[in-house]
């Protein structure tokens, strides 16, 4: 039997080298720019050619992007505190890793004509594709932990996006970058990123479940009217065999 390669392992890896470069080897911002938007292309191309999606789910994948690009916007108010992170786990968990990365991915690009694209739009899009792959590859044993784990890991994704979105602001004005630069500037940011976690974990605690269940109820539902047609499409076949 042929495996297939996981996308969301892929993913992790260009983002891991995307790291290693510019850590290592003071690769210049805008090459990293261009290594993290080559990563993010081919993402969606992995996504696109090694996945079966129909178009009801592309359908709902857009719609759930374009609510949480809406949503984040009034949040932008309240330093840290927005729902895409937690929009992007529900996605990921429910509808899988891949699904996942898309959400997240496009509800920053959709969300940022509203509040400002700039160099920063390619490592939101990395971040929280990167949360809704996570909650999708890990959904077993985030499931078999109970809701509390999922809020848990929630307000850990409020720390680890900090960390992702303070790389283009050290890439972009830092030089050179160095351990300790990395350090001081996850410091800086750790009330701001201190308020991104605790508003994860209040969506989650209040929404998690409720919005789990629903988008768990329209993967059945859509699985079994899946079936249906595709078990009507076969018995037309053999009648006109």
């Amino acid at each position: 039997m042929k495996r297939k390669i996981k996308p969301e392992l892929i993913i992790i890896l260009f983002f891991a080298v995307i790291l290693f470069l510019v850590t290592y080897f003071n690769v210049d911002a805008a090459v990293s720019v261009l290594i993290s938007c080559a990563a993010i292309m081919v993402s969606f191309v992995i996504i696109f050619e090694m996945r079966e999606i129909d178009a009801k789910t592309i359908c709902i994948l857009a719609t759930i992007s374009a609510i949480i690009g809406v949503l984040r916007v009034p949040f932008a108010a309240i330093p840290g505190v927005q729902p895409v992170t937690f929009m992007c786990a529900v996605t990921g968990y429910s509808m899988g890793s891949v699904n996942g990365f898309m959400v997240g991915a496009m509800s920053a690009f959709i969300s940022n004509f509203f509040l400002g694209h700039g160099p920063w739009t390619l490592w939101q899009m990395m971040g929280w594709g990167l949360c809704g792959a996570f909650f999708g590859a890990f959904k077993k044993p985030i499931k078999s932990g109970g809701i509390n784990v999922f809020i848990l890991l929630c307000g850990l994704w409020g720390y680890i996006y900090g960390f992702i979105l303070n790389q283009w602001y050290l890439l972009q004005y830092i030089r050179p970058v160095t351990l300790k630069a990395i350090l001081i500037g996850s410091i800086l940011s750790f009330s701001y990123d201190s308020m991104h976690a605790l508003g994860n974990i209040v969506f989650s605690r209040v929404f998690g479940k409720s919005f789990i269940e629903v988008l768990e109820r329209y993967n059945r539902r859509n699985k079994i009217v899946r079936i249906m047609n595709d078990n009507e499409t076969e018995s037309k076949v053999r009648d006109y065999a």
